[in-house]
Protein backbone atom coordinates (compact mmCIF):
# COMPACT_ATOMS: atom_id res chain seq x y z
CA UNK A 1 0.00 0.00 0.00
CA UNK A 2 1.06 3.44 -0.71
CA UNK A 3 1.09 5.88 2.53
CA UNK A 4 -2.04 7.14 1.70
CA UNK A 5 -3.72 3.79 1.84
CA UNK A 6 -2.11 3.17 5.34
CA UNK A 7 -3.37 6.45 6.39
CA UNK A 8 -6.99 5.42 5.81
CA UNK A 9 -6.20 1.89 6.78
CA UNK A 10 -5.26 2.32 10.12
CA UNK A 11 -7.49 5.94 10.98
CA UNK A 12 -8.93 5.72 14.14
CA UNK A 13 -12.66 6.45 12.62
CA UNK A 14 -14.36 3.88 9.89
CA UNK A 15 -14.22 5.23 6.42
CA UNK A 16 -16.09 4.37 3.45
CA UNK A 17 -15.92 5.36 -0.21
CA UNK A 18 -20.21 4.87 -1.32
CA UNK A 19 -20.59 4.56 -5.18
CA UNK A 20 -23.39 6.18 -6.87
CA UNK A 21 -25.65 4.00 -6.35
CA UNK A 22 -25.19 3.38 -2.49
CA UNK A 23 -22.65 0.48 -2.92
CA UNK A 24 -19.92 0.17 -0.52
CA UNK A 25 -16.31 0.48 -2.61
CA UNK A 26 -14.30 0.43 -0.06
CA UNK A 27 -13.96 0.13 4.15
CA UNK A 28 -11.20 0.32 6.07
CA UNK A 29 -10.34 -1.55 9.35
CA UNK A 30 -12.21 0.60 11.69
CA UNK A 31 -15.20 0.15 9.84
CA UNK A 32 -15.07 -3.86 10.09
CA UNK A 33 -14.49 -3.04 13.93
CA UNK A 34 -17.56 0.26 14.06
CA UNK A 35 -20.23 -1.79 12.34
CA UNK A 36 -19.27 -6.07 12.75
CA UNK A 37 -18.96 -7.07 9.67
CA UNK A 38 -15.73 -8.35 7.93
CA UNK A 39 -14.60 -6.11 4.84
CA UNK A 40 -15.66 -9.22 2.46
CA UNK A 41 -19.08 -8.97 3.47
CA UNK A 42 -19.39 -5.15 3.37
CA UNK A 43 -17.68 -4.69 0.00
CA UNK A 44 -20.52 -4.58 -2.83
CA UNK A 45 -23.33 -3.85 -0.30
CA UNK A 46 -25.85 -1.12 0.02
CA UNK A 47 -24.97 1.32 2.55
CA UNK A 48 -28.67 1.19 4.05
CA UNK A 49 -27.57 -2.40 5.60
CA UNK A 50 -25.72 0.17 8.25
CA UNK A 51 -28.43 1.80 8.90
CA UNK A 52 -31.59 0.52 11.27
CA UNK A 53 -34.18 -0.82 8.97
CA UNK A 54 -36.69 1.10 9.83
CA UNK A 55 -34.79 4.28 8.55
CA UNK A 56 -33.42 2.44 5.41
CA UNK A 57 -36.57 4.63 3.11
CA UNK A 58 -35.28 8.04 4.58
CA UNK A 59 -31.55 7.25 3.74
CA UNK A 60 -32.07 6.53 0.12
CA UNK A 61 -34.29 9.52 0.03
CA UNK A 62 -31.56 11.54 1.80
CA UNK A 63 -28.66 9.91 0.00
CA UNK A 64 -30.64 10.92 -3.39
CA UNK A 65 -30.86 14.57 -2.52
CA UNK A 66 -27.03 14.51 -1.43
CA UNK A 67 -26.14 13.12 -4.89
CA UNK A 68 -28.14 15.37 -6.86
CA UNK A 69 -26.34 18.26 -4.84
CA UNK A 70 -22.92 16.81 -3.92
CA UNK A 71 -20.71 18.92 -1.45
CA UNK A 72 -18.73 18.49 1.65
CA UNK A 73 -20.70 18.30 4.77
CA UNK A 74 -18.70 18.37 8.00
CA UNK A 75 -18.86 16.30 11.01
CA UNK A 76 -20.61 18.10 13.91
CA UNK A 77 -23.26 19.07 11.75
CA UNK A 78 -25.94 18.65 14.00
CA UNK A 79 -28.03 15.79 12.52
CA UNK A 80 -29.31 13.17 14.92
CA UNK A 81 -27.70 10.03 13.06
CA UNK A 82 -28.11 6.71 14.39
CA UNK A 83 -25.94 3.81 12.74
CA UNK A 84 -26.30 -0.22 13.74
CA UNK A 85 -23.66 -2.61 14.48
CA UNK A 86 -24.00 -6.33 13.22
CA UNK A 87 -24.49 -7.40 16.65
CA UNK A 88 -24.64 -5.21 19.31
CA UNK A 89 -27.38 -3.26 17.86
CA UNK A 90 -28.27 1.15 17.52
CA UNK A 91 -25.29 3.22 18.37
CA UNK A 92 -25.52 7.13 17.86
CA UNK A 93 -22.77 8.39 14.76
CA UNK A 94 -21.62 11.55 13.59
CA UNK A 95 -20.70 11.53 9.85
CA UNK A 96 -18.61 13.60 7.76
CA UNK A 97 -19.28 13.53 3.64
CA UNK A 98 -17.02 14.75 0.84
CA UNK A 99 -17.88 14.09 -2.89
CA UNK A 100 -15.34 12.54 -5.54
CA UNK A 101 -15.45 13.21 -9.04
CA UNK A 102 -16.64 9.80 -10.21
CA UNK A 103 -19.85 10.37 -8.22
CA UNK A 104 -18.83 8.70 -5.09
CA UNK A 105 -18.71 9.60 -1.90
CA UNK A 106 -16.52 9.61 0.97
CA UNK A 107 -18.15 9.10 4.22
CA UNK A 108 -16.07 9.19 7.43
CA UNK A 109 -17.96 7.82 10.26
CA UNK A 110 -17.18 7.99 14.83
CA UNK A 111 -18.96 6.56 17.24
CA UNK A 112 -20.26 8.96 19.51
CA UNK A 113 -22.10 6.95 22.42
CA UNK A 114 -19.49 8.13 24.89
CA UNK A 115 -20.45 11.54 23.99
CA UNK A 116 -23.50 11.17 24.30
CA UNK A 117 -23.43 9.25 27.42
CA UNK A 118 -21.53 12.71 28.70
CA UNK A 119 -23.74 14.95 27.38
CA UNK A 120 -26.81 12.84 28.95
CA UNK A 121 -24.62 13.19 31.88
CA UNK A 122 -24.06 16.53 31.73
CA UNK A 123 -27.78 17.09 30.77
CA UNK A 124 -28.66 15.36 34.17
CA UNK A 125 -26.42 17.10 36.36
CA UNK A 126 -27.10 20.65 35.18
CA UNK A 127 -30.94 19.72 35.77
CA UNK A 128 -30.16 19.02 39.00
CA UNK A 129 -28.12 21.66 39.55
CA UNK A 130 -30.63 24.09 37.98
CA UNK A 131 -33.15 22.03 40.93
CA UNK A 132 -30.69 22.67 43.58
CA UNK A 133 -30.27 25.95 43.08
CA UNK A 134 -33.78 27.17 42.17
CA UNK A 135 -34.21 25.29 45.66
CA UNK A 136 -31.28 27.17 46.76
CA UNK A 137 -32.43 30.42 46.22
CA UNK A 138 -36.14 29.38 47.72
CA UNK A 139 -34.21 28.74 50.92
CA UNK A 140 -32.37 31.78 50.69
CA UNK A 141 -35.41 34.01 50.27
CA UNK A 142 -37.32 32.54 52.96
CA UNK A 143 -33.69 32.83 55.18
CA UNK A 144 -34.27 36.77 53.91
CA UNK A 145 -37.69 37.63 54.73
CA UNK A 146 -36.81 36.02 58.31
CA UNK A 147 -33.79 38.23 58.19
CA UNK A 148 -35.86 41.25 57.25
CA UNK A 149 -38.41 40.33 60.11
CA UNK A 150 -36.43 39.84 62.91
CA UNK A 151 -36.50 42.35 65.66
CA UNK A 152 -32.83 41.59 66.58
CA UNK A 153 -29.73 43.19 64.23
CA UNK A 154 -27.71 40.20 62.71
CA UNK A 155 -24.45 41.30 60.78
CA UNK A 156 -22.38 38.31 58.84
CA UNK A 157 -18.80 39.12 58.09
CA UNK A 158 -16.19 37.01 55.98
CA UNK A 159 -12.57 36.09 56.77
CA UNK A 160 -11.33 39.25 55.80
CA UNK A 161 -13.88 41.34 57.81
CA UNK A 162 -15.38 42.51 55.36
CA UNK A 163 -19.87 42.76 55.53
CA UNK A 164 -21.43 40.65 53.48
CA UNK A 165 -25.24 40.87 55.00
CA UNK A 166 -26.50 43.23 57.81
CA UNK A 167 -30.81 42.53 57.90
CA UNK A 168 -32.71 46.27 58.18
CA UNK A 169 -32.75 45.71 62.64
CA UNK A 170 -28.90 46.33 62.31
CA UNK A 171 -28.90 49.00 60.14
CA UNK A 172 -31.18 50.96 63.01
CA UNK A 173 -28.60 49.67 65.77
CA UNK A 174 -25.66 50.89 63.35
CA UNK A 175 -26.48 53.09 60.42
CA UNK A 176 -23.10 54.15 59.59
CA UNK A 177 -22.20 50.37 58.95
CA UNK A 178 -22.74 49.53 55.10
CA UNK A 179 -22.49 46.08 53.07
CA UNK A 180 -18.83 45.70 51.90
CA UNK A 181 -17.63 47.03 55.40
CA UNK A 182 -14.27 46.92 55.80
CA UNK A 183 -12.38 45.86 58.84
CA UNK A 184 -10.52 48.97 59.43
CA UNK A 185 -13.58 50.70 58.98
CA UNK A 186 -15.45 48.69 61.73
CA UNK A 187 -14.80 50.84 64.75
CA UNK A 188 -16.25 54.20 63.47
CA UNK A 189 -18.99 52.23 61.72
CA UNK A 190 -20.68 50.28 64.74
CA UNK A 191 -19.53 53.42 67.03
CA UNK A 192 -18.94 51.37 70.31
CA UNK A 193 -18.45 51.94 74.05
CA UNK A 194 -17.95 50.12 77.09
CA UNK A 195 -20.87 50.13 79.71
CA UNK A 196 -19.47 53.19 81.26
CA UNK A 197 -20.59 54.98 77.80
CA UNK A 198 -17.57 57.09 77.87
CA UNK A 199 -14.74 54.25 76.92
CA UNK A 200 -14.69 53.41 73.66
CA UNK A 201 -14.69 49.73 72.69
CA UNK A 202 -11.03 48.00 72.79
CA UNK A 203 -10.47 47.39 69.47
CA UNK A 204 -8.62 44.20 70.31
CA UNK A 205 -11.65 42.99 71.92
CA UNK A 206 -14.19 44.33 69.85
CA UNK A 207 -16.92 41.11 69.42
CA UNK A 208 -16.34 40.38 65.29
CA UNK A 209 -12.33 40.73 66.00
CA UNK A 210 -12.58 37.62 68.88
CA UNK A 211 -14.36 36.12 66.75
CA UNK A 212 -11.99 35.96 63.86
CA UNK A 213 -10.12 34.85 65.66
CA UNK A 214 -11.84 31.98 66.64
CA UNK A 215 -13.73 32.75 69.87
CA UNK A 216 -17.31 32.80 70.58
CA UNK A 217 -18.78 35.99 72.41
CA UNK A 218 -22.23 35.24 74.57
CA UNK A 219 -24.17 38.11 75.98
CA UNK A 220 -21.68 40.43 75.80
CA UNK A 221 -22.92 44.65 77.14
CA UNK A 222 -21.91 46.97 75.02
CA UNK A 223 -23.61 50.35 74.44
CA UNK A 224 -24.01 51.98 71.02
CA UNK A 225 -24.05 55.89 70.41
CA UNK A 226 -26.60 56.66 67.92
CA UNK A 227 -27.12 59.63 65.79
CA UNK A 228 -31.12 60.01 66.03
CA UNK A 229 -30.84 58.61 69.66
CA UNK A 230 -29.49 61.37 72.24
CA UNK A 231 -29.54 58.48 74.99
CA UNK A 232 -27.61 55.55 72.95
CA UNK A 233 -28.57 51.72 72.76
CA UNK A 234 -27.80 49.26 75.23
CA UNK A 235 -27.42 46.08 73.20
CA UNK A 236 -26.43 42.74 74.02
CA UNK A 237 -24.20 41.06 71.49
CA UNK A 238 -23.83 37.18 71.16
CA UNK A 239 -21.62 36.41 68.53
CA UNK A 240 -19.85 32.81 66.76
CA UNK A 241 -17.58 32.26 63.96
CA UNK A 242 -18.70 30.36 61.01
CA UNK A 243 -16.10 27.40 59.86
CA UNK A 244 -15.62 25.36 56.84
CA UNK A 245 -15.63 21.67 56.60
CA UNK A 246 -11.71 21.26 57.95
CA UNK A 247 -12.90 23.78 60.44
CA UNK A 248 -10.78 26.95 59.08
CA UNK A 249 -13.06 29.99 60.02
CA UNK A 250 -14.32 32.03 57.36
CA UNK A 251 -15.97 34.72 58.83
CA UNK A 252 -18.64 35.18 61.76
CA UNK A 253 -22.21 35.60 62.36
CA UNK A 254 -23.48 38.55 65.34
CA UNK A 255 -26.71 38.87 66.52
CA UNK A 256 -27.39 42.24 68.45
CA UNK A 257 -30.29 43.26 70.79
CA UNK A 258 -31.51 46.70 71.77
CA UNK A 259 -31.62 45.86 75.66
CA UNK A 260 -32.29 49.92 76.30
CA UNK A 261 -36.13 49.26 76.86
CA UNK A 262 -35.33 46.40 79.29
CA UNK A 263 -32.28 48.46 80.74
CA UNK A 264 -34.65 51.85 81.09
CA UNK A 265 -37.47 49.09 82.93
CA UNK A 266 -34.61 47.70 85.00
CA UNK A 267 -33.30 51.19 86.56
CA UNK A 268 -36.67 52.43 86.75
CA UNK A 269 -37.62 48.92 89.07
CA UNK A 270 -34.55 49.87 91.28
CA UNK A 271 -35.37 53.30 91.72
CA UNK A 272 -39.22 52.43 92.59
CA UNK A 273 -37.41 49.98 95.17
CA UNK A 274 -35.18 52.64 96.74
CA UNK A 275 -38.11 55.33 96.74
CA UNK A 276 -40.04 52.61 98.65
CA UNK A 277 -37.30 51.82 100.85
CA UNK A 278 -36.92 55.38 101.54
CA UNK A 279 -40.40 56.31 102.26
CA UNK A 280 -40.87 53.10 104.63
CA UNK A 281 -37.52 53.93 106.22
CA UNK A 282 -39.10 57.73 106.96
CA UNK A 283 -42.34 56.34 108.25
CA UNK A 284 -40.41 54.37 110.80
CA UNK A 285 -38.02 57.07 111.59
CA UNK A 286 -40.90 59.64 111.77
CA UNK A 287 -43.27 57.51 113.18
CA UNK A 288 -42.42 54.68 114.92
CA UNK A 289 -38.65 55.34 116.51
CA UNK A 290 -41.33 58.70 117.66
CA UNK A 291 -43.74 56.72 118.60
CA UNK A 292 -41.48 54.80 120.88
CA UNK A 293 -39.41 57.50 122.09
CA UNK A 294 -42.33 59.02 123.79
CA UNK A 295 -43.52 55.53 124.93
CA UNK A 296 -39.97 55.39 126.44
CA UNK A 297 -40.15 58.79 128.21
CA UNK A 298 -43.58 57.92 130.04
CA UNK A 299 -42.54 54.61 130.96
CA UNK A 300 -39.85 56.71 132.47
CA UNK A 301 -41.87 58.88 133.90
CA UNK A 302 -44.32 56.09 135.36
CA UNK A 303 -41.47 54.43 136.79
CA UNK A 304 -40.37 57.65 138.77
CA UNK A 305 -44.22 57.92 140.18
CA UNK A 306 -43.97 54.51 141.97
CA UNK A 307 -42.79 54.76 145.35
CA UNK A 308 -39.61 53.75 146.66
CA UNK A 309 -40.98 50.40 148.47
CA UNK A 310 -42.39 49.01 144.97
CA UNK A 311 -38.99 47.99 144.04
CA UNK A 312 -39.76 44.95 142.49
CA UNK A 313 -42.63 47.14 139.95
CA UNK A 314 -39.85 49.52 139.04
CA UNK A 315 -37.46 46.90 138.50
CA UNK A 316 -39.74 45.32 135.97
CA UNK A 317 -40.45 48.38 134.24
CA UNK A 318 -36.89 49.99 133.89
CA UNK A 319 -36.80 45.92 132.23
CA UNK A 320 -38.80 46.91 130.07
CA UNK A 321 -37.77 50.27 129.20
CA UNK A 322 -34.34 49.15 128.68
CA UNK A 323 -36.14 46.82 125.75
CA UNK A 324 -38.13 49.68 124.14
CA UNK A 325 -34.87 51.22 124.05
CA UNK A 326 -33.25 48.09 122.17
CA UNK A 327 -36.11 47.92 119.91
CA UNK A 328 -36.19 51.76 119.43
CA UNK A 329 -32.32 51.55 118.34
CA UNK A 330 -32.98 48.68 116.15
CA UNK A 331 -35.97 50.36 114.35
CA UNK A 332 -33.06 53.14 113.55
CA UNK A 333 -30.97 50.32 112.38
CA UNK A 334 -33.91 48.84 109.99
CA UNK A 335 -34.92 52.37 109.05
CA UNK A 336 -30.87 53.15 107.94
CA UNK A 337 -30.35 49.91 105.95
CA UNK A 338 -33.52 50.71 103.89
CA UNK A 339 -32.35 53.72 103.13
CA UNK A 340 -28.72 55.50 103.83
CA UNK A 341 -30.00 58.28 104.38
CA UNK A 342 -26.02 59.38 106.03
CA UNK A 343 -25.17 59.05 101.90
CA UNK A 344 -27.37 62.42 101.73
CA UNK A 345 -25.91 63.95 104.44
CA UNK A 346 -21.84 62.81 105.32
CA UNK A 347 -21.53 62.00 102.01
CA UNK A 348 -19.43 58.52 100.82
CA UNK A 349 -17.05 57.66 102.67
CA UNK A 350 -18.19 58.57 106.11
CA UNK A 351 -21.31 56.23 104.85
CA UNK A 352 -19.44 53.29 104.28
CA UNK A 353 -17.29 53.79 107.72
CA UNK A 354 -20.39 53.63 109.54
CA UNK A 355 -21.95 51.01 107.72
CA UNK A 356 -18.63 48.88 107.68
CA UNK A 357 -18.66 49.72 111.84
CA UNK A 358 -22.47 48.98 112.37
CA UNK A 359 -21.62 45.05 110.91
CA UNK A 360 -18.78 44.65 113.21
CA UNK A 361 -20.78 46.10 116.24
CA UNK A 362 -24.53 44.01 115.51
CA UNK A 363 -22.86 41.04 113.65
CA UNK A 364 -19.55 40.53 115.30
CA UNK A 365 -17.81 40.90 112.14
CA UNK A 366 -14.73 43.01 112.17
CA UNK A 367 -14.05 45.03 109.35
CA UNK A 368 -11.50 47.23 108.18
CA UNK A 369 -12.06 49.95 106.15
CA UNK A 370 -9.97 52.14 104.21
CA UNK A 371 -9.88 54.54 101.73
CA UNK A 372 -7.46 56.61 99.56
CA UNK A 373 -7.86 59.19 96.55
CA UNK A 374 -11.66 59.84 96.47
CA UNK A 375 -13.23 62.19 94.16
CA UNK A 376 -15.03 65.20 95.83
CA UNK A 377 -18.02 64.34 93.58
CA UNK A 378 -19.83 61.05 93.10
CA UNK A 379 -22.99 60.84 91.53
CA UNK A 380 -25.67 59.71 93.78
CA UNK A 381 -26.12 56.74 91.78
CA UNK A 382 -22.92 55.59 91.72
CA UNK A 383 -22.86 56.28 95.77
CA UNK A 384 -25.61 54.29 96.05
CA UNK A 385 -24.80 51.60 94.26
CA UNK A 386 -21.22 51.22 95.90
CA UNK A 387 -23.18 51.10 99.35
CA UNK A 388 -25.63 48.58 98.54
CA UNK A 389 -22.67 46.46 97.18
CA UNK A 390 -20.68 46.64 100.79
CA UNK A 391 -23.82 45.88 102.19
CA UNK A 392 -24.98 42.64 100.39
CA UNK A 393 -21.09 41.36 100.16
CA UNK A 394 -20.73 41.79 104.30
CA UNK A 395 -24.53 40.52 104.66
CA UNK A 396 -22.64 37.35 102.46
CA UNK A 397 -19.73 37.06 104.89
CA UNK A 398 -21.47 36.91 107.81
CA UNK A 399 -23.98 34.19 106.26
CA UNK A 400 -22.10 32.21 104.32
CA UNK A 401 -17.79 32.77 104.90
CA UNK A 402 -17.10 31.30 108.43
CA UNK A 403 -14.98 34.31 108.91
CA UNK A 404 -15.26 37.12 111.57
CA UNK A 405 -12.66 39.11 109.75
CA UNK A 406 -13.10 41.14 106.24
CA UNK A 407 -11.81 44.22 104.57
CA UNK A 408 -13.14 46.83 102.76
CA UNK A 409 -11.05 49.00 100.43
CA UNK A 410 -12.35 51.93 98.49
CA UNK A 411 -10.48 54.43 95.91
CA UNK A 412 -10.36 56.67 93.12
CA UNK A 413 -8.87 56.44 90.25
CA UNK A 414 -10.49 58.91 88.23
CA UNK A 415 -12.78 59.05 86.00
CA UNK A 416 -13.87 55.65 88.01
CA UNK A 417 -14.19 54.48 91.29
CA UNK A 418 -12.87 50.65 92.61
CA UNK A 419 -14.33 49.17 95.64
CA UNK A 420 -12.57 45.69 96.86
CA UNK A 421 -14.29 43.75 99.25
CA UNK A 422 -12.15 40.94 100.80
CA UNK A 423 -12.70 37.72 103.45
CA UNK A 424 -10.43 35.19 104.52
CA UNK A 425 -13.23 32.46 104.97
CA UNK A 426 -14.48 29.33 103.05
CA UNK A 427 -14.88 30.33 99.92
CA UNK A 428 -16.54 28.55 97.11
CA UNK A 429 -15.96 27.46 93.79
CA UNK A 430 -17.18 30.60 91.30
CA UNK A 431 -17.41 28.94 88.17
CA UNK A 432 -20.07 26.57 89.49
CA UNK A 433 -21.99 28.96 91.13
CA UNK A 434 -22.15 31.45 88.21
CA UNK A 435 -25.84 31.76 86.50
CA UNK A 436 -27.14 29.70 89.26
CA UNK A 437 -29.16 32.82 91.26
CA UNK A 438 -27.57 33.16 93.80
CA UNK A 439 -29.67 36.30 95.09
CA UNK A 440 -26.75 38.19 96.67
CA UNK A 441 -24.49 37.79 93.81
CA UNK A 442 -27.05 38.09 91.47
CA UNK A 443 -27.69 41.54 92.99
CA UNK A 444 -24.37 42.88 93.03
CA UNK A 445 -23.76 42.12 89.15
CA UNK A 446 -27.10 43.91 88.73
CA UNK A 447 -26.53 46.80 90.82
CA UNK A 448 -23.28 47.11 89.21
CA UNK A 449 -24.07 46.75 85.85
CA UNK A 450 -27.25 48.70 85.66
CA UNK A 451 -24.64 51.72 86.56
CA UNK A 452 -22.41 51.25 83.70
CA UNK A 453 -19.51 49.37 86.09
CA UNK A 454 -17.89 46.30 86.18
CA UNK A 455 -17.51 43.42 88.79
CA UNK A 456 -15.46 40.87 89.15
CA UNK A 457 -15.68 37.58 91.83
CA UNK A 458 -12.04 35.88 92.37
CA UNK A 459 -13.52 32.63 94.92
CA UNK A 460 -12.05 29.14 94.95
CA UNK A 461 -13.02 26.81 98.18
CA UNK A 462 -10.57 27.29 100.80
CA UNK A 463 -9.35 30.40 99.63
CA UNK A 464 -11.87 33.30 100.68
CA UNK A 465 -13.50 35.20 98.36
CA UNK A 466 -12.56 38.81 96.48
CA UNK A 467 -15.31 41.39 95.27
CA UNK A 468 -13.41 43.93 92.76
CA UNK A 469 -16.30 46.37 91.63
CA UNK A 470 -15.35 49.09 89.25
CA UNK A 471 -17.82 52.08 88.33
CA UNK A 472 -17.29 55.25 86.89
CA UNK A 473 -17.51 58.29 89.17
CA UNK A 474 -20.15 60.51 87.18
CA UNK A 475 -22.30 58.10 85.39
CA UNK A 476 -26.20 59.21 84.80
CA UNK A 477 -29.29 57.98 85.43
CA UNK A 478 -30.37 55.84 82.51
CA UNK A 479 -32.37 58.24 80.18
CA UNK A 480 -30.32 61.37 80.70
CA UNK A 481 -28.25 62.16 77.59
CA UNK A 482 -24.77 60.03 77.59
Amino acid sequence: MVDLERVVEFAPDAVLIIGAEGEILLANAAAERMFGYPREELLGQSVEMLVPERFHQAHRVDRGRYGSDPHPRPMGSGLNIVARHRQSGEFPADISLSPLGTGATIAIVRDVSERKRMEMALWAATEALEQRLAELRAKSSVLQSILDSMGDGVVVFNQNGQLTTINPAARRLYPKARHNTQLAEWAEAFDLFLPDRVTPFPSEELPMLRVLRGEAVDGLEVFVRHPDVPEGIWTSVTAHPLRDASGVVTGGVLVIRDNSARKFAETALLAGQEAERKRVSRELHDSVSQSLCSLIIDVEMLRNELPESASAIRARIASHQEKLTELSEDVGRVARRLHPSVLERLGLRQAMEQLCGEFGEREGLQVRFSHQALPQSVSPSVALCLYRVTQESLRNIVSHAQTRQATVTLSGTAPAIDLVIEDGGVGFDAEAVHGKARLGLVSIEERVRLVGGRVAIHSRPGTGTRIEVRVPVGMEPLGAKA
